[in-house]
């Protein structure tokens, strides 16, 4: 079973670290912030902890520990699919508010021949209100779409920037963890637990 610790909580780098609590006499080695979480390598197990969860695995228990550096393709994704929207949104703006004023503009007879009737109707002016209202919507397009482009650049930069990805993994389950970019203090991390694992270090007999 393979449970992942989210590590990019909305506004968790400005949070105060989420520390586990140890049992009597266990003694941390290390740690690492994770954003608001942070994992601990104490003499018999790792620990992830964060607001709303903790997680650990005895270092007896654990078969495999791997650190590796990823781009994250999730984001190039986005970042696509936002362009392709934004051009979309470029495309359409300036024909659809052109279209929606000629209405607007049709409309003005019958606009003001209801502002002159004693009758009190003003079907033609209701309808002429709804339809610039949609030809500002229209207008705004372009600010959308430009939007949009500052959103797909952002997700570019993300994902280039990538990710650096733990996992501790037992028989009985895994722990997965992330921190954005080339973290060294991760990979330091590993190295410790590793070395902190039953056996390691010792010469085969």
């Amino acid at each position: 079973m393979s449970e992942r610790v989210p590590a990019f909580a909305p506004l968790a780098r400005w949070a105060s670290p989420v520390y586990p609590q140890l049992a009597p006499g266990e003694r941390a080695v290390t740690d690492v912030r994770l954003g608001g979480d942070t994992a601990v390598l104490t003499d018999r197990r790792v620990v992830v902890a964060g607001q709303n969860f903790e997680q650990s695995l005895p270092l007896a228990h654990i078969a495999l520990v791997r650190v590796r550096f990823e781009r994250i393709a999730a984001d190039f994704v986005f970042a696509a699919i936002a362009i392709v929207v934004a051009m979309v949104l470029f495309t359409v703006a300036s024909p659809a508010r052109t279209f929606l004023l000629q209405q607007t503009v049709a409309l003005e007879p019958s606009a003001q021949a209801e502002r002159e009737s004693a009758e009190g109707h003003a079907i033609a002016q209701g309808m002429q209100r709804l339809v610039g209202a949609a030809a500002a919507v229209a207008g705004a397009l372009h600010a959308i779409g430009w939007l949009f482009l500052l959103v797909a650049a952002a997700k570019i930069a993300l994902g280039v920037f990538g990710r650096t990805v733990v996992t501790v993994a037992a028989s009985g389950g895994e722990i997965e963890f992330a921190k954005r970019g080339r973290d060294r203090a991760l990979h330091e991390f590993i190295g410790e637990v590793g070395r902190a694992l039953p056996g390691a270090g010792r010469s085969p007999a």
